[in-house]
């Protein structure tokens, strides 16, 4: 063999180590970035919370049960509740509904929150009357939650409104304190209210498959929102967060929340406590908004106001249903 021949092998074989060195690198970064997608998906969650608990109306329809409550409980997940003791006295049949609250109380799976006695906006009724509101809103809560082993020690501002400066915000929470309460916050809302009226329109009208085409939009566009918010959130504090979903204690959630919810499991999410999601890092950011609105709070930890509001402009929203709610409540 010559020197021209041993100098090409030479380099051949060096050519060769190098490709393979590069070919390497290649696969262990695309292993690394499977590996980082992975761990995105795993690391997805949410925390169900149903505010406006006791319906009593639609508990009083359903012949003295809530279909809300048996459909969660075939679930096998945490759900945390928030309740309005003024519901208990919404219709004739206060004792029955007294056994009503008792028997979502008594779930081993939920959680107890207290969502004010009567549903006022403190932005709206100041701080005197909303904390005798907030006390009224824990008298029979309290006792029921205690002899069911638990604590009471979750707080919902109706509206998620917070008050209508920082002032009154921080009296608010200092009192709130006082009491043992932890201001529950929420991260992903798909006006379910909205959706609910146009749904038991739909039924009571005898539309059907009106009313299945609204609870699927419902599903649709409350899937486009996590969708929306677990990349707002990531923008925002560098990392998934643990999200928490409100929703309300309505017809519309009886049929398609276990629906909803068997979506979001097809999309990887874990569901986890109340508990569980504020004990996330995103919860103990601090909050640059100060006003009563009651967005999210993956939206009140943007510091910029512009770029606040171009995340919030961004949003998903069905303006078909928006446009069908407002002819309806314009006919009552």
């Amino acid at each position: 063999m010559d020197d021209r021949t041993a100098i090409a092998r030479t380099r051949y074989r060096q050519a060769m180590r190098t490709h393979l060195q590069v070919v390497r690198m290649y696969l262990l970064a695309a292993v690394a970035c499977a590996f980082a997608l992975s761990a995105h998906a795993q690391e997805r969650s949410v925390a169900i919370t149903i505010d406006d608990v006791p319906n009593v109306h639609l508990y009083a329809a359903d012949g003295n049960s809530s279909g809300l409550l048996k459909k969660l409980d075939s679930l096998n997940l945490p759900v945390a509740i928030f309740i309005n003791e003024g519901h208990l006295k919404q219709n004739a049949s206060f004792e029955q509904n007294k056994k009503l609250l008792e028997s979502w109380i008594s779930k081993p799976y939920i959680t107890v929150g207290n969502h004010s006695y009567s549903h006022e906006n403190y932005g709206e009724t100041g701080f005197e009357a909303f904390s005798k509101d907030v006390l009224k809103g824990e008298e029979l809560t309290r006792k029921m939650t205690e002899n069911a082993g638990k604590k009471l020690e979750y707080f919902r501002f109706p509206f998620n409104g917070m008050g209508k400066d920082s002032a009154e915000q921080a009296r608010m929470h200092a009192f709130l304190t006082e009491h043992h309460y932890i201001s529950t916050p929420f991260t992903v809302e798909s006006e379910d209210w909205l959706f609910t009226q146009l749904y038991e329109k739909a039924l009571n009208d005898g539309k059907l498959e009106e009313a299945k085409a609204i609870g699927n939009h419902y599903v649709n566009l409350s899937l486009k929102l996590f969708d929306h918010f677990d990349k707002v959130a990531v923008k925002v504090t560098g990392k998934p967060v643990k999200q928490i979903y409100l929703c309300h204690d309505n017809r519309l959630n009886t049929d398609y929340l276990p629906v909803l919810i068997q979506k979001l499991k097809e999309k990887q999410y874990r569901m986890i406590s109340l508990t569980e999601a504020m004990g996330g890092d995103a919860y103990r950011l601090p909050m640059h908004y100060y006003g009563n609105w009651g967005f999210s709070w993956i939206y009140r930890w943007v510091k910029d106001a512009g770029e606040r509001r171009s995340f919030m402009q961004s949003e998903p929203s069905d303006k078909e249903a928006q446009q069908a709610y407002e002819a309806l409540t314009k006919k009552k």
